[in-house]
């Protein structure tokens, strides 16, 4: 049975070592390289677990420009994981058997996109699901699903931990009915899917003003390999990686730096208490100091911009007095 596997990530890197696992011998690999390897979360370098487990690999990176190799491969099964591209239709002819896709949520619930995030920020459990690819979202019927539970201190390293393993166990049940001919889907209920929409990075951005709890389950979700949580401190970007409640019960003014501990940790208060951060992320060099405000007050920044503003408008004026 040949087998192609497209993707770009750990969870494409699981499948190939299971495939490699049960004895599928007839593999190749189709890699996403991307321009630059740090915006894409996740990513993993397929080049290298293929020439280490001796596998045909070729990259790329758009998916359309897979179709004339995969098309002279002529695999049996084709599986994509771990890809946010679409698919185009002309290349789900390609397989002769079934074309797979995976996700990581318990479909049909959770379609779409950014999946760990939404799953950290609704406290929802998940379930890896592999599924027979079609020109829809996530709508093919499951063949194999193995659930996990997503808990309230999970932030997104541990989600993305526990979709890898939830999908080896399931590869591991699976893959010996495909190697025996059995592939055998059960139709989802479409009646009870739900859908989930893109996160961008823009997306981590922190408004102190709210609940804390709130705001730290946004750090979780943002929380590497996501591109993190974020807040401004006057013209700085500081990146928020961790934190936790804080036990003091203790209010103040929404953004503002209470305390600061010799392991650089420190105390901000949210809209109802205070938030412990644990660990942060600033080039600059920006340290905390207590009294620092987080984020903006929008008014007194609109106000500043506009003595400003009206300050080059005077300059202008004498200038073209000056010199017209």
């Amino acid at each position: 049975m040949k087998v192609a596997v497209v993707g770009g990530v750990r969870s494409t890197e699981v499948l190939i070592r299971a495939l490699v696992k049960h004895e599928f011998d007839d593999c190749a690999v189709w890699g996403y390289v991307p321009i630059d390897a740090g915006l894409v979360s996740g990513w993993c370098d397929l080049r290298a677990v293929s020439s280490e487990l001796v596998l045909p690999f070729f990259e790329f990176r758009k998916v359309t420009d897979c179709e004339e190799s995969l098309r002279a491969y002529d695999p049996d099964v084709l599986f994509v994981v771990g890809l946010s591209q679409i698919i185009p239709e002309s290349m789900l002819s390609i397989a002769g058997i079934v074309n797979v896709g995976f996700h990581p949520t318990a479909l049909p619930k959770g379609r779409g996109r950014a999946a760990i995030a939404w799953m950290i920020l609704e406290h929802v459990s998940g379930a890896a699901s592999f599924f027979e690819l079609r020109d829809g979202v996530d709508d093919g019927a499951i063949l194999v699903q193995e659930p996990f539970e997503v808990g309230i201190q999970d932030d997104a390293a541990s989600v993305e931990a526990k979709i890898l393993k939830a999908e080896s166990l399931a590869l591991d049940r699976w893959l010996p009915c495909l190697a025996a001919g059995e592939v055998h889907g059960q139709e989802q209920d479409h009646s009870q899917a739900t859908w989930l929409g893109k996160r961008a990075p823009d997306d981590g951005w922190l408004d102190w003003s709210h609940p804390r709890k709130h705001v730290l389950a946004l750090i979780r979700a943002s929380a590497p390999p996501h591109p993190g949580a974020y807040t401004y401190c006057s013209s700085e970007k500081i990146l928020i990686l961790s934190a936790h409640l804080c036990e003091r019960p203790e209010k103040g003014v929404p953004g503002r730096i209470v305390a600061v501990h010799g392991d650089k940790s420190f105390e901000v208060a949210c809209g109802d208490m205070l938030l412990t951060i644990d660990r942060w992320y600033c080039e600059s060099g920006w340290f905390p100091k207590v009294g620092m405000k987080l984020g903006y007050y929008v008014e007194n920044e609109i106000q500043q911009l506009k003595m400003k503003v009206g300050f080059l408008e005077r300059k202008l004026k004498e200038l073209e007095r000056k010199f017209l």
